[in-house]
């Protein structure tokens, strides 16, 4: 059996499943979700927020492609989503795309030093034709720059918070309804659309949560499958100039305590720390270093690969090599490249770090099994010591070697 494992997070349907029940009368626990009633693209999305503390909770906000979660249909989505686990200090980014099941993500795990959830922090979401990134509290946690997961995300989308429990405890943590209630809070949204003449943001316009503006937002009632809650309306609350969202008990919706202020303060001088933080071997200390492996020295293996002549071989689906220890420099975004070959068009893998998706890439047919060509992908690492591994999403296809160049 596999010990390898890898949790989808929001590719699951993170985005309410609208296809799923439409009734908020199913389940025992109560969450909040809005959208937006119209769709936006490109642009930059700040959001002020304080999230829910608890293992198995999930504070987010997120972008979404109406109808994605339709048989079929090609899905579109980015993430930001707050763990309630670990003292909150975990944010999750992803990109979805794909019309195959499962989909197509990119998952990536960043910790800061600090709770989430202590105080209100300031998330920045930038979507432009040519790159995707995170920020928190003014540091840049991660970048991607073009690829499948840039260039795959086309349609309008529109905006979402929502406040739920998982049934995914390797995912999220276990889940306990004696921290019930909790709840999100956001003090604002600024939405600035990306001018393309300019290549700048431009004005957009902002919501303070001074009341509900049903013209702008509609409250979500339903659920899906993942989700332990369902969402209602009335755990959806404005007040004081804060929009509350609720994870409570059935029969106990709603929010009548007084939010907790914003005094606008953040942590911005505290950049966040390495998702990993094992002893570091030996590497190059430029800023522009390139880390070489060969595929055959993997250290850990999962499944029944084969090492011949240097290459590794005969990889199925959902079968591992991992390496142990790879030393990244310096924080920033790297060039992954990989020595491949493939007789088939429908070979894909994930690079992972200690089981985080952290990019995907499709192995094209490169005429034989001999016949070898360089692909890559670029991925924002965190600096210090990191286990990669290679995933097979599906199998067929070989590698000779993995190289790592950090462009900036």
């Amino acid at each position: 059996m596999l010990t390898f494992s890898r949790f989808t997070g929001a590719l699951l349907g993170l985005a309410a499943l609208i296809c799923a029940s439409a009734t908020t009368q199913a389940k025992p626990y109560k969450g909040g979700e809005i959208y937006s009633q119209q769709t936006y693209k490109y642009g930059r999305y700040e959001i002020r927020m304080r999230v829910a503390k608890g293992s198995g909770v999930l504070s987010t906000f997120f972008t979404y492609k109406n109808g994605s979660e339709q048989q079929g249909a090609y899905w579109e989505e980015i993430d930001i989503e707050v763990f309630g686990k670990n003292n909150a200090t975990q944010m999750q980014s992803n990109v979805i795309i794909g019309t195959n099941r499962p989909t197509s993500k990119t998952e990536g795990v960043h910790t800061m030093p600090y709770s989430l959830g202590d105080s209100y922090n300031t998330y920045v979401l930038e979507w432009t034709p040519n790159y995707v990134a995170w920020f928190i509290n003014g540091n840049q946690v991660r970048r991607i720059n073009g690829g499948q997961f840039v260039t795959g995300l086309n349609s309008p989308q529109d905006i979402r918070f929502n406040l739920w429990a998982a049934n995914i405890p390797e995912w999220v943590g276990n889940w306990n309804d004696n921290i019930l209630p909790v709840y999100q809070f956001i003090n604002y949204i600024e939405y600035r659309p990306w001018n393309s003449s300019t290549n700048s943001f431009g004005s957009g316009w902002r919501d303070d949560f001074n009341f509900f503006d049903t013209s702008r937002w509609s409250k979500a009632n339903w659920t899906f499958n993942e989700n332990l809650a369902d969402f209602d309306p009335n755990n959806v609350v404005v007040r004081n100039g804060i929009l509350v969202l609720a994870l409570t008990r059935e029969g106990q919706t709603g929010y009548n305590g007084t939010p907790p202020a914003d005094n606008g303060s953040s942590n911005s001088s505290t950049p966040p720390v390495a998702s990993s933080s094992r002893s570091s071997s030996s590497a190059p200390s430029n800023n522009n270093a390139t880390i070489h492996i060969e595929a055959e020295n993997f250290n850990e293996v999962g499944g029944s690969v084969t090492t011949t002549n240097g290459v590794v071989g005969y990889i199925d689906a959902r079968e591992w090599f991992k390496y142990r220890n790879v030393n990244i420099p310096q924080s920033g975004t790297y060039r992954v490249e990989y020595r491949v070959a493939s007789a088939l068009q429908t070979a894909q893998f994930t690079l992972d770090r200690d089981g985080v998706g952290l990019g995907t890439i499709n192995v094209p047919n490169t005429g034989g099994w001999d016949n070898y060509q360089t692909i890559s992908h670029n991925i924002y690492l965190n600096a210090g010591s990191q286990n990669l591994a290679i995933y097979a999403n599906s199998g067929g296809f070989n590698v000779d070697w993995i190289k790592l160049t950090r462009l900036y």
